[in-house]
């Protein structure tokens, strides 16, 4: 693993109070500590174990040993999880109250206590302890790790629960085992492992009309089960016919199938494909008439499916979509059944400016929206986009606007947060590594200073060079906030905030922070985070037709980005177009083909 050492002060030390005795952790790269865990711990406590002894070796080189875990604690202990040694000593931690995932952090004389939900909850309680004592868990591979020969640790007694029991960043670079766990994610498409405490699982994760009513077995015999549109069943893009008793039998039996089949998944979604053309049967429009949208059909379907599965698998959900035409919450004339997830899209939103103060019709509406929601159910999920789907690459301001959003639900109930961004096989989608380590803390607490988190990061992750990155970020923002200009998630290289003035004071912050890299290493990571400004200022004349006469200079440089690109390992421009497809695509419009 490679890792990124700071040399950081001669003594770490957390929350010291004053005239307090500090609890001597290490001592000149020593430590008479020990590490106690239950005899039956969890794989997540025992993978936090080796996390906390492998941090505290690189930071101080001392190796911190096991003890057996025994009715009389240690004199010098770390007790990870709930334990014979914890009891012992009366700590009163109220572990029914931290759940699965919350976690304590207590001193008890010269003990330190971490315990948490066995689940995840005492590996999360390890990670914070490290970042008090200065780790920072960057991206896959960057750790910051101080370097020290002595850590003491001060009087402590905290106890956190996270703000969401569903926490995933999508995007590619968040979408490691380890990086996930470390910074308290619980995605399931990040791979998180058994050891590393699992993750919320879906089966099928989206999109599933398709699965649960095939159209290749039924379309021929059936066209029934499928949407009507202006009188007549549609093959091509169709959705389902849910006010027919069949298609809510067979899909049943499908969820079903799935419970039985993928014993893993928390999860089975039943949602609607992904376009419109909902069915318009007299059937199914009299309900969508009755209860004053589309939702409500879904709603009805999915708690009848819900009704029946939860009498075999009753720890088992379903999950069902507000997106698009069923966005727009019904009147409910039945209550959700408890077993029943719905995911709120705001897929229409301006992603500039927090929701509740855009003033654009399609913010409004979604507040609207997510208002009405949070009384129906008090187990909202929310699918939120934070990135440009049609332009990876394009610079997408929108980091005020994810930390407002935050708070936003949370204050309204929101149990779960999916948040997509640049999802793509090799990664490499606009600032990618910050914004996914912000995701993480926002999501974990929404009421973190989410500019202070950017800063820090910046300063850890690029050195001598994060004041420049960190001002770039901060002057896009500026820009979209000051003069109002709205962005949505198809922005492209001629958004209005992408001016000439903006692209020529990115390139004088880049050119300042590559002067002051302090390493080959930091020096790549800014040459990595410029190419958006590059795609922007080649993209732009090319958009605009502005190549005439100057054709063999554009090909080239056309030719010289996409080699950039995959240099860097990545595979797509945007979420339907690869780099293959992409050149293509822009060489005949340079050469005015297309």
């Amino acid at each position: 693993m490679r890792v990124c050492l700071l040399v950081a002060a001669a003594m770490v030390a957390i929350l010291s109070s004053p005239g307090g005795a500090d609890m001597k952790l290490v001592q000149d790269g020593r430590t008479d500590y020990c590490i106690v865990l239950a005899k039956d711990a969890s794989p997540s406590e025992h993978w936090a174990a080796s996390e906390l002894k492998q941090f505290i070796g690189e930071m101080s080189g001392a190796v911190i040993p096991y003890a057996e875990d025994s009715n009389e604690a240690p004199a010098h202990a770390i007790l990870l999880g709930d334990s014979r040694a914890l009891q012992s000593l009366g700590a009163g931690i109220d572990f029914d109250d931290l759940g699965e995932e919350g976690f304590a952090i207590k001193t008890v004389g010269d003990r330190l206590v971490i315990a948490g939900g066995r689940l995840r909850g005492t590996m999360y309680g390890v990670y914070e302890l490290l970042e008090r004592l200065g780790c920072r868990f960057l991206t896959d591979k960057v750790n910051k790790v101080p370097k020290t020969r002595d850590i003491f640790v001060g009087t402590i007694d905290i106890t956190q629960k996270p703000a969401f029991e569903y926490r995933d960043v999508y995007i590619r670079e968040a979408m490691t085992p380890n990086y996930a766990a470390r910074n308290r994610g619980n995605s399931y498409m990040a791979k998180i492992d058994k050891k590393r405490g699992g993750s919320i699982a879906y089966y099928p994760f989206v999109h599933s009309f398709n699965m649960l009513v095939p159209l290749e077995k039924y379309w021929d015999s059936h066209p029934e089960y499928f949407s009507m549109i202006e009188g007549k069943r549609i093959k091509d893009h169709t959705q389902l016919c849910m006010s027919n008793p069949e298609v809510l039998r067979i899909a049943t039996e499908t969820v079903m199938g799935w419970m039985r089949d993928k014993s893993e998944a928390k999860i089975c979604s039943v949602s609607q494909n992904d376009w419109y053309n909902n069915c318009q049967c007299p059937n199914c429009k009299a309900i969508d008439d009755e209860e004053g949208s589309p939702s409500g059909l879904m709603l009805r379907f999915v708690n009848a499916i819900a009704e029946q599965t939860s009498k075999v698998y009753p720890d088992k959900l379903i999950d069902t979509l507000a997106y698009q035409w069923t966005e727009k919450p019904p009147k409910v004339t039945t209550k959700l059944h408890p077993n029943v997830r719905v995911r709120l899209c705001p897929i229409f939103c301006c992603e500039s400016h927090a929701y509740e103060s855009c003033g654009t019709k399609e913010n409004n509406d979604f507040v609207e929206n997510l208002k009405e929601w949070s009384k129906i159910t008090d187990q909202l999920y929310i699918w939120h986009y934070n990135t440009s789907f049609a332009h990876y690459l394009n610079p997408f301001p929108d980091f005020w606007q994810l930390m407002d959003t935050a708070k936003l639900y949370k204050r309204y109930g929101v149990k779960g947060i999916f948040w997509e961004g640049s999802y793509p096989p090799g990664g490499g989608g606009e600032m990618a590594y910050l914004r996914s380590n912000l995701l993480s803390k926002i999501t974990w607490d929404p009421e973190v200073d989410g500019n202070a988190v950017m800063r820090e990061f910046c300063d850890d992750f690029y050195g001598r060079s994060g004041k420049y990155i960190y001002e770039y970020v901060q002057m896009l923002l500026n820009k979209v906030t000051k003069d109002h200009i709205h962005m949505k998630i198809w922005s492209t290289p001629t958004e209005p905030f992408l001016t000439p003035e903006i692209i020529a004071a990115a390139d004088k912050l880049f050119d300042k922070a590559e002067a002051e890299a302090e390493s080959d290493e930091i020096l790549d990571r800014i040459k990595h985070d410029r190419i958006p400004i590059q795609y922007v200022k080649f993209m732009q004349p090319v958009m605009n037709k502005q190549v005439q006469g100057k054709e063999a200079d554009f090909l080239k440089q056309l030719d010289d980005f996409v080699a950039l690109c995959r240099s860097r390992g990545m595979t797509h421009i945007s979420e339907w177009e690869d780099l293959s497809a992409y050149h293509e695509r822009t060489k005949k419009a340079i050469e005015g083909k297309e």
